[in-house]
């Protein structure tokens, strides 16, 4: 009777330690942008950034990692206040102002985006310099920086017509009330996959931006980004990486 005492007591011992190293192991990936082909499916939890964890998860088992959506406003004041516990997938250093990479940690990009210039096909807008937007109402997410677009609009003639979702901004384009919008090129060529889209919108031929996606952690967080990183630079890791990418019509 006391031997199973004793071995109840040591069965008890090892879950709580094993639960408390999974616990340990586990670490964050907070994301914000809310958009395909990135989040299709919050609450399913579908879209390219849960696809990105699993594989992370599927090539090791030292580390497992979680994909959590927060609002960028509040990253920015864990941020600041030094509160923020795990990493953020999906960014960009000018975005976070740290273009020097001296602020935080950064992984190598993971892959690559356009912000393009859309237009409705029958009247196509190409950009050549901030002035090509002089006079014209462009659509743009609320709360998103967009050099060229704002640096215009504080000069001159532009109306920045602000939505929350770069579907709606689409809409707008093929309703006429904007006559150029900017949309990321992989979010544009998902929707119009999905929609039925075909033939409607019209790229310029000098996009607003090309950009990378990367991951940012605290300086506070370098031991447990040290194993992240370890993950990203792995032969497995990178390999299946470029066919996750394919299939969402992305480059690494």
């Amino acid at each position: 009777m006391l031997k199973k005492y004793f071995i109840a007591i040591a069965i008890s011992i090892w879950l709580m330690v094993a639960f408390s190293v999974t616990a340990a192991e586990t670490q964050i990936l907070y994301v914000y942008h809310h958009k395909p082909p990135y989040i299709i499916d919050l609450e399913a939890q579908k879209g390219l950034y849960f696809d990105l964890a699993k594989l992370i998860n599927a090539v090791q088992k030292e580390l497992q990692v979680e994909v959590r959506f927060v609002p960028r406003k509040r990253l920015d004041k864990q941020l600041e206040q030094q509160t923020l516990k795990g990493f953020i997938l999906g960014v960009n250093p000018a975005w976070f102002d740290d273009r020097k990479k001296q602020k935080y940690l950064w992984s190598g990009p993971l892959m690559y985006d356009t912000d393009e210039f859309v237009s409705h096909v029958e009247q196509p807008f190409e950009y050549y310099h901030p002035s090509s937007l002089y006079g014209n109402q462009v659509g743009a997410i609320a709360g998103y920086y967009y050099r060229h677009l704002d640096q215009g609009v504080e000069q001159a003639n532009i109306q920045r017509v602000n939505v929350n979702s770069e579907e709606a901004l689409l809409e707008m384009i093929l309703k006429r009330r904007v006559s150029i919008a900017i949309v990321s090129r992989s979010t544009t060529e998902y929707l119009v996959a999905k929609n039925g889209w075909k033939r409607v919108f019209h790229f310029s031929q000098n996009p607003h931006e090309t950009y990378f996606r990367a991951i940012l952690a605290p300086k506070n967080s370098a031991s447990d980004f040290e194993a992240l990183q370890r993950v990203l630079d792995s032969k497995p890791f990178k390999k299946q990486l470029v066919k996750l990418l394919k299939s969402y019509h992305l480059a690494y």
